[in-house]
């Protein structure tokens, strides 16, 4: 029986597509007993709860009905005001016409990939990588092509294949799940090579403000824009970690024809994002607590992951490597000795009581290797020690049985 062209899509779009390893063990971490380095969620306890409260309370006695009817796609124009605000501490140059407010980060991933690729059209990133926008690249019905371990080899990919490589999606600073932060010289490269190949560069920028000792180097689009580069950039962020994951609220700031298309993208996706959120984070982002809040973050996930580092080269030195994080939530491990040995980390989890995730859930193409991901974000510091020395305790007994 030949294929309907309903069916030949959907094989398409799912060929690759799985559920997210990291959704799936939610479950498993709220066993009793459990310790979760898996997940990459805020610390519950750094989510500023009396700060929301008050914020709420302050719109929901000052707002009118009309405010709380329909609103714009684009967004509420207080908010996006405020986000231009907050942008130009990051040195981006951003009006309010040029943002697109977005139901998380995560909406306006899959937006870009929907209006930027036809079927089989390609998305150039990292080798590993958010799993979450290799998704929204499936859905687009698109293809990946992976760049070497330092996002370089763009114009390698362009000219090597036959199909259309239409973008390159990175998270210049502190990347999921590796925790990667480029160089400068390595993002003007990247800059420089999409302009000449005319690649839309989509940079996604959630963990950028969670640096530890120094800030990143300037953000892709901001070096675009002072250096007169010429690339076509899309710039993503979220508020998820630096405020409240539960608002799902994100921006996207990108040229006029690119926004225009993912604003009527959205209108055919949600309308709008939640008006009542939109609300509210506005009042979060123009009270001055903002930066001590986020100076507060910095300070409370370094010492988490020098928590985490330190206890991994007490216990697992001679079982897992890795380098100190700079910012992000993320310590990224590769395995030693024999590698090839197939772990099933659920079951690892059961047994030890600690969740761990393997490289190959943020791998493109399910690759098995020898990397996990280790997230010190969410647990506190005494749970992060402990997770840790479970973990090795369960590779040593692994390794001498």
């Amino acid at each position: 029986m030949v294929a309907s062209p309903v069916e030949t899509l959907l094989r398409r779009v799912f060929r690759d597509a799985q559920e997210s390893p990291i959704r799936a063990m939610l479950a498993l971490a709220n066993e009793p007993g459990m310790i979760s380095l898996a997940g990459g969620h805020p610390d519950p306890t750094l989510i500023p709860r009396d700060w929301i409260a008050e914020a709420a309370v302050d719109v929901l006695t000052r707002i009118e009905g009309p405010a709380l009817q329909y609103g714009a796609t684009d967004g509420l124009p207080e908010l996006r005001e405020s986000v231009c605000t907050l942008l130009r501490a990051r040195r981006i140059d951003a009006r309010p016409g040029d943002v697109l407010i977005t139901t998380g980060s995560q909406q306006g991933i899959s937006l870009l990939m929907s209006v930027l690729l036809e079927a089989d059209d390609a998305v150039a990133m990292a080798p590993y990588n958010y799993p979450a926008a290799m998704q929204a690249v499936r859905f687009a019905a698109g293809r990946i092509f992976l760049l070497r371990d330092n996002l370089d080899g763009l114009a390698e990919l362009a000219q090597a294949s036959a199909a259309a490589l239409k973008a390159v999606y990175v998270v210049p600073s502190f990347a999921n799940p590796t925790g990667h932060c480029m160089s400068l010289e390595a993002r003007l490269r990247l800059l420089q090579q999409a302009a000449r190949l005319g690649i839309c560069v989509i940079e996604d920028d959630p963990y950028g403000e969670l640096w530890f000792d120094r800030p990143p180097p300037d953000s892709l689009y901001a070096l675009n824009q002072a250096r007169g580069i010429g690339a076509v950039v899309a710039y993503l962020t979220s508020f998820s970690k630096i405020l409240v994951p539960g608002f799902r609220l994100g921006a996207l700031v990108a040229p006029a024809p690119l926004r225009r298309a993912a604003m009527l993208a959205k209108q055919a996706t949600d309308v709008h994002t939640g008006l009542l959120e939109q609300h509210v984070l506005d009042a979060m982002l123009r009270s001055p607590r903002l930066m001590h809040h986020v100076r507060g973050l910095r300070a409370a996930y370094g010492a988490k992951a020098r928590a985490m580092t330190q206890v991994l080269r007490n216990v697992a030195a001679d079982l897992l490597a890795f380098e100190d994080p700079a910012g992000g939530m993320f310590v990224w491990a590769r395995r030693l000795g024999d590698c090839d040995e197939q772990i099933d980390w659920f079951e690892f989890g059961r047994t030890h009581r600690v969740l761990a995730l393997p490289g190959s859930a943020f791998s493109p193409f399910g690759k098995c290797t020898a990397y996990l991901r280790l997230s010190f974000a969410n647990p506190q510091i005494d749970a992060v020690r402990e997770g840790i020395e479970r973990l090795a305790a369960g590779l040593a007994a692994r390794a001498t049985a």
